[in-house]
């Protein structure tokens, strides 16, 4: 009896020893330390490459070992509930969208958009100037998932000066002409397909090559419009974000809703010269761009969904949303999400003052969100480039590494 006592303080010993006051095991601990010194390393170096650049790093990730939150840069009381525009990373919940109304049956994903609603007597799109687009009968559901549909992209291709027709905007970007002399405007699918239609503006033949499109997930907005009868966000918000417990997690879609809900970090832009720009006129944005959610929250959803526990059963997953075509110049972009060596299924989001990067590998259950808070302008779309592949991309390789 004597002997079991002594083992059983031992092993009482061990174990408390083994934790902190928080009761947070050793191994964990020093996995939070090592994140926590990857991503300081990571934001030292950046600043010293560019002085005086205004904010810094979130990094949420999730393992079969553990969950850890660490940021630099961005102030001592920053936590994994810190509000941030994902932009992009939209286009994962709008395809998700769009397969849970397929699982539903209400849905087919290789209809053209000129089809007719299963049970219904109404079209996809509507059929009328505003939805004429280029090549419309012949663009179906899964191609604008995948970008493969030619739909040109208005919010980041100026209009063409030689369209033939007659608009003030040739030659110039239509959210940024519009915007100039009315910052609060709503922007509606009707109206941004309406701009493309009317200047009969497409990349190639649906199918035949690919360009990313935020103007195609427009379309796809509407298309979740018509078939569940409830506006994009409400149909978002009560199918996928509600049931999947993402608390923190929103879908603005008016042009007056220009700010973060608290707490959040601050945008900027850095020329060098800083220039706040967190609150943002997002609704030229909706269903390709205007998620506002947490590191946890969104880390949360893209575990859930590619291990089938969230809203769509294994098969809308595996062999469709993940299904990569053999489209010319496709990579590895699926619906909504793409797939990247060593890392992962995800997807990336840039929104003024704010580049994101989420990312899971199911089979190795690795989870990883992260972003900063500053977009670097000071070489235009180089440092931007550089942002998202040698900050944010290096520092989830980087995790992974540590929490495996």
């Amino acid at each position: 009896m004597k002997h079991f006592r002594l083992f059983s303080l031992f092993l009482m010993l061990a174990l408390v020893a083994s934790c902190n006051k928080d009761n947070m095991p050793v191994s964990h601990r020093q996995t939070e330390k090592n994140l926590q010194a990857t991503i300081d390393t990571l934001m030292n170096n950046y600043k010293k490459k560019y002085p005086g650049y205004p904010g810094g790093l979130a990094l949420k990730v999730i393992s079969k070992t553990g969950s850890w939150f660490v940021s630099s840069g961005m102030g001592d009381n920053v936590t994994e509930e810190i509000h941030f525009r994902a932009a992009s990373n939209t286009k994962c919940f709008t395809a998700t969208a769009i397969l849970l109304l397929a699982q539903q049956g209400k849905l087919n994903v290789d209809a053209r958009i000129s089809d007719t609603i299963p049970g219904t007597s109404m079209t996809y799109v509507p059929l009328d100037e505003k939805y004429s687009i280029p090549y419309r009968d012949e663009i179906t559901i899964r191609l604008l998932l995948q970008h493969n549909a030619g739909v040109f992209d208005l919010c980041n291709d100026a209009i063409p000066a030689t369209v033939s027709a007659s608009v003030p905007y040739k030659g110039k970007n239509y959210l940024g002409y519009l915007m100039q002399s009315e910052p609060d405007h709503t922007f509606t699918f009707d109206e941004l397909v309406g701009v493309v239609s009317l200047c009969k503006l497409s990349y190639f033949k649906p199918g035949t090559s690919h360009h990313y499109s935020n103007t195609g997930y427009s379309i796809l907005g509407k298309i979740i419009e018509r078939v569940s009868g409830e506006s994009y966000s409400q149909f978002v918000t009560a199918k996928i974000i509600i049931p999947m417990g993402l608390a923190e997690t929103s879908m603005p879609f008016s042009g007056t809703d220009q700010l973060l809900p608290a707490p959040y970090s601050k945008g900027y832009f850095y020329t060098p010269e800083i220039l706040e720009c967190t609150k943002s006129n997002i609704s030229a944005n909706v269903a390709e761009g205007t998620l506002i959610t947490t590191p946890a929250d969104l880390a949360k959803y893209l575990r859930a969904l590619l291990r089938s526990d969230g809203v769509l059963k294994p098969f809308w997953v595996n062999s469709v949303m993940l299904a990569v075509p053999d489209t010319p110049d496709a990579g590895t972009y699926a619906c909504g999400i793409y797939y990247t060596l060593n890392l992962g299924w995800g997807h990336n989001g840039a929104q003024d003052g704010y580049l994101s990067r989420m990312v899971s590998d199911p089979e190795t259950d690795f989870t990883a969100v992260i972003y900063t808070n500053v977009w670097n302008v000071s070489d235009n779309m180089t440092s931007i480039v550089e942002q998202l592949y040698f900050l944010l991309e290096d520092a989830c390789y980087k995790a992974k590494y540590i929490v495996q």
